[in-house]
């Protein structure tokens, strides 16, 4: 019998240590005011934020780089909320968190979102806040919050019946598409900003008149402001919205200044009556969509000192019609899928009266940037012409200086064998991070390959506003190398 009680007291004595041990080693924390916590950031910041629209979230890691265990006996925000940040740790949301336990060695997730308030104010304002950690050693440690508000008007399926203009005073969120009426004009002035939500579009069945400055160019782009990854803004993605369509009735429409980027398509010209002028388009950019960055059947459309890039389905699509293009840049490097030429050219069912190109930089990632398609009825007619020019095409399909149906006239040509290479003429595109700066190298072949008429007549200044007339002949494209301002 004693050997059995003194076994039980053993086993006893034994669990009352291990216990002992145990939670001696849960509830001892370090009150060291050297033990201090790392923050993968010390700043989360976020882009600029829609007034009601939530922001996307923000992590950031906490993590205890010692070899004790920490007790942060609050961590809150210094606001108590009322900023318009929200914080979840380690899967709780609050604003404020008690005897938060850090093991050595061990880490804590934070997600930050922020919603923002209205102020009513029409320049994007500042906000801020702390999220405050508070140590049982008394020390307190913060992580610094930072966004920017930006107060919005929103469009929500809206049809314009009247005249209408839109303003730069503040930018307008657009969600299940903006349409505008037969014989009704909608005007942009300069510094007008339309952010369209996924899928939304622009539809004009009477006239656009949308008037920037190089200053204050007019937009169309996506709604989403943040980031995919941290290299990669939504903006630099393809799809991000609809685009802008003119229907058969819609006519006389110009565009001057104006950036539209990162759409399912850029514009769409429906059929017209090529005797009327359906489209001008100067010192413009359309880039980075997922079908054609500009087409028209059978339209009278001007480009001009005007850049069309990398879309997934031509730069530009003339089906028939009447259209002169002049110092304008047509490159393709669309990166996301597949993608077509820069140009495409056809009679398709209806004649092509002309096709004009002069001063243009026709590039991409083909061996053949131009493609023809011809109609079978070969009584319509397939006019092209292109002059003072650079083009990828290759060398031989000239057959000296014409293609059936087209001229070309003091053209040069880049049949470089590996077309790839051709990217190198832009040195300041960087494929990593999907940014596109289409500035002219110092050893393009574009130099000096446009025509003095053209720019005398035409476009003195390039679509960034430098003179072309400063040196023995202009550049090809829509931008000039070097030239003053």
């Amino acid at each position: 019998m004693k050997k059995i009680f003194s076994l039980l007291y053993v086993i006893w004595a034994l669990g009352a240590l291990f216990l002992s041990v145990s939670c001696d080693d849960e509830e001892h924390y370090t009150t060291s005011p050297h033990a201090l916590l790392a923050f993968s950031a010390d700043t989360v910041r976020f882009d600029t934020v829609f007034s009601t629209i939530g922001s996307s979230t923000q992590l950031f890691k906490v993590y205890n780089p010692g070899d004790e265990s920490l007790m942060i006996s609050e961590v809150q925000l210094a606001s108590d909320g009322k900023s318009g940040f929200r914080v979840n740790l380690d899967g709780v949301s609050g604003t404020r968190f008690t005897n938060v336990e850090v093991r050595d060695g061990d880490s804590l997730y934070a997600f930050v979102e922020v919603t923002v308030n209205p102020r009513d104010e029409n320049n994007p304002f500042l906000l801020r806040d702390s999220l405050l950690f508070h140590l049982q050693s008394g020390v307190c440690q913060k992580v610094l919050l930072e966004a920017y508000g930006q107060d919005m008007i929103v469009l929500r399926g809206k049809c314009f019946m009247q005249e209408t203009t839109l303003t730069g005073d503040r930018p307008y969120v657009v969600y299940d598409s903006l349409t505008v009426d037969s014989g009704v004009t909608l005007r942009l002035t300069e510094g007008t900003r339309l952010h369209f939500h996924s899928g939304a579009f622009l539809k004009v069945h009477g006239t656009l008149r949308a008037e920037g400055s190089i200053e204050r160019p007019i937009l169309f782009r996506g709604d989403r402001l943040d980031n995919l990854f941290d290299y990669l803004p939504y903006d630099r993605l393809d799809n991000q919205w609809g685009g802008i369509t003119l229907t058969s009735s819609s006519y006389d429409n110009y565009l001057n200044h104006v950036d539209i980027h990162s759409g399912g398509w850029g514009i769409v010209c429906d059929s017209a009556d090529a005797s009327l002028n359906k489209l001008t388009i100067e010192n413009s950019v359309i880039h980075n969509v997922a079908g054609d960055a500009l087409s028209a059947v059978n339209g009278r459309i001007w480009v001009g000192n005007t850049e069309l890039t990398n879309a997934g389905g031509h730069c530009l699509k003339l089906r028939g019609g009447d259209a002169q293009v002049v110092y304008t840049t047509l490159a393709n490097f669309y990166p996301w899928a597949y993608r077509g030429a820069a140009l495409c050219l056809s009679n398709e069912h209806t004649p092509l009266t002309r096709a004009e190109f002069r001063s243009c930089l026709l590039t991409g990632y083909s061996s053949n940037e131009l493609m023809l398609s011809h109609d079978s009825d070969t009584t319509l007619a397939f006019n092209y012409r292109f002059e003072t020019s650079l083009l990828n095409i290759p060398a031989d399909s000239l057959q000296g200086d014409t293609l059936p149906g087209g001229r070309f006239y003091q053209v040069r040509i880049d049949s470089v064998g590996a077309p790839v290479s051709r990217i190198a003429n832009f040195p300041l595109i960087d494929t990593d991070i999907f940014y596109y700066d289409f500035s002219l190298d110092s050893l393009s072949q574009a130099l000096d390959a446009g025509g003095a008429d053209d720019a005398r007549l035409f476009y003195p200044l390039d679509r960034l506003g430098r003179s072309r007339l400063d040196d023995d002949a202009p550049d090809a494209g829509a931008r000039e190398r070097g030239g003053r301002h």
